[in-house]
């Protein structure tokens, strides 16, 4: 079971994660989060539970959670960058998923674009990130969707993840308390918000990042080309080279 009270005795953030609600098992954190934002019109939620049945990663994916065993969880965050800068925000947050846990573990891990977490190549966590403009105030209300695989086994992840994922207990060789590992990662986010500096948040997500200059694929004008990943720009989205022309690009990338 998650704990309550030892996460908050943890926490010490003040610009989100006020009213924590916790469920021992649900269909999707994500959708409880729109559907209590729906009728309590509370922008600081979070709710956590030890058992999704049904929750998603980025384009239609399932993610996998084992019962009590990692961490899953979504929370509410009002509109921090100026509408032009509509991306940095899904740069925000593996920033301090990433310091948080390097904070609270010492583990060294890496970004994939645009918020996969990894370590040597295999999967540690997964973001989800939904967006809707209030109408209170015509301000975008995100609503992130965070899973990490905290004290799973090789033999707990499915088949075909058994390759392709990891824990943290993996990495670390023994088992992690998910309380203040949370916190940590909340307090680091709170602590970016605080201290918002996009240039610094920009080049922290590149020290990150695991493909610098590799060869990707994605799509331009509906086709399927490769170019090299070269940065991100101020904008939040990405910027390969295909033929010395440098695209800004904010879709799926994939690493060839």
């Amino acid at each position: 079971m998650f704990f309550i009270s030892l996460f908050e005795s943890n926490l010490k953030v003040k610009n989100f994660a006020k009213k924590i609600i916790y469920y021992h098992s649900t269909n999707s954190t994500n959708d409880d989060i729109w559907n209590l934002y729906s009728e309590k019109n509370e922008s600081s939620i979070v709710v956590i539970t030890d058992n999704q049945t049904n929750g998603r990663g980025r384009s239609n994916n399932i993610w996998f959670s084992k019962p009590g065993y990692g961490i899953t969880c979504s929370f509410l965050l009002k509109e921090i960058f100026p509408r032009e800068q509509f991306n940095l925000h899904a740069i925000l947050i593996p920033v301090a998923v990433i310091k948080g846990i390097k904070n609270f573990l010492s583990v060294d891990l890496s970004i994939k674009w645009p918020n996969d977490i990894m370590y040597k190549n295999k999967k540690l966590a997964g973001i989800l990130i939904e967006s809707k403009i209030s109408k209170a105030n015509d301000k975008t209300i995100f609503n992130i969707g965070l899973g990490i695989n905290v004290n799973e086994g090789y033999v707990d992840f499915p088949l075909e993840l058994q390759e392709k994922s990891i824990s943290l207990k993996e990495i670390k060789g023994h088992p992690i308390q998910r309380e203040p590992l949370l916190a940590s990662i909340f307090n680091e986010l709170d602590l970016l918000i605080n201290t918002l500096d996009t240039s610094t948040l920009i080049a922290s997500w590149m020290d990150y990042c695991s493909h610098k200059d590799a060869k990707v694929e994605f799509l331009n004008n509906n086709k399927s080309i490769n170019g090299i990943f070269k940065c991100i720009n101020q904008k939040g989205q990405a910027v390969i080279n295909y033929n010395n022309e440098y695209i800004e690009y904010d879709g799926a990338i994939n690493i060839v």
